[in-house]
């Protein structure tokens, strides 16, 4: 066994993921397959295909073959699971960006976690990708590590001549995205629909127990404060969400009574 006892082979290298990407028809974006199979190049011409990367471990010494293939396999895992739209190595929910941890990475990549780690340290030292740490403040004052959010530079895709087409597919992507989006606050939509029908029938109920939706003053000549009630649009339309209450609480209430207490909710003890 060679490069570090990890079963290395200089003159077969293994670039097969351990959990590989699906291709075709309901699998990844072509510009992603394509870009995993390019940067294989990198093993026999890494001078030419990514120097930084080549440089990446401070020596003018041309990388080990086995540093070589460990940072092909990682740079396909983390394109496998790449989101498009932002570059991001995550996906999308509806409560925000989920990143990957480089554990779950380095299960797709099928090498030892202290492999991809050093693999990790020279793809960053070339620019390859950013990485971000995140934490999340606890209850008690301490503070808890989150997946750190990793992102793919678009210097990768230019190496591998691949940029304008990165451009077209990502501003694809991101219609997809948009699209799915409003399917999605469609559905919702479509759900609660049946609740607002029933709530605005119910809503009518009411007003039609009270007779009708037009608000009538049960005082007109004064207040209980003596003179006249308010009038004003705010003052109407919270006496009648009150008597509504009043209402449905006394069913057997007749209109006035439920108008009336509602003003003395409103305005307060009756005077004189």
């Amino acid at each position: 066994m060679g490069g570090n006892f990890c079963g290395h082979n200089p003159l077969k290298p293994a670039f097969i993921l351990a959990r590989p990407a699906n291709k075709g028809k309901g699998g990844l974006p072509p510009i992603i397959t394509l870009a995993m199979e390019r940067v294989k190049d990198y093993y026999n011409h890494p001078t030419k295909l990514i120097p930084s990367l080549n440089l990446a471990n401070g020596s003018a010494r041309m990388q080990r073959s086995e540093r070589r293939e460990a940072c092909i396999r990682l740079i396909a895992a983390l394109l496998k699971r790449m989101d498009l739209v932002s570059l991001r190595v995550g996906i999308p929910t509806e409560t925000g960006f989920m990143s990957y941890t480089v554990d779950y990475i380095a299960e797709d990549t099928g090498m030892t976690l202290k492999r991809v780690e050093r693999a990790l340290k020279d793809l960053k030292g070339a620019g390859i990708i950013t990485v971000a740490r995140r934490c999340q403040a606890q209850p008690d004052g301490t503070y808890k590590g989150l997946a750190s959010v990793k992102a793919i530079s678009k210097e990768l895709f230019g190496a591998l001549d691949l940029l304008g087409k990165l451009r077209v597919e990502r501003e694809k992507a991101n219609k997809r995205l948009k699209k799915k989006m409003r399917e999605r606050a469609q559905e919702q939509e479509n759900k609660s629909e049946p609740v607002a029908r029933t709530k605005k029938a119910k809503f009518s109920l009411f007003l039609g127990a009270l007779g009708g939706g037009v608000v009538k003053h049960p005082y007109k000549k004064k207040s209980f404060y003596g003179g006249a009630p308010p009038d004003n649009t705010e003052y109407r339309k919270q006496l009648m969400l009150t008597a509504l209450d009043i209402k449905q609480r006394h069913p057997e209430w007749s209109r006035d009574k439920a108008y009336e207490e509602a003003e003395k909710r409103l305005l307060g003890p009756r005077l004189g």
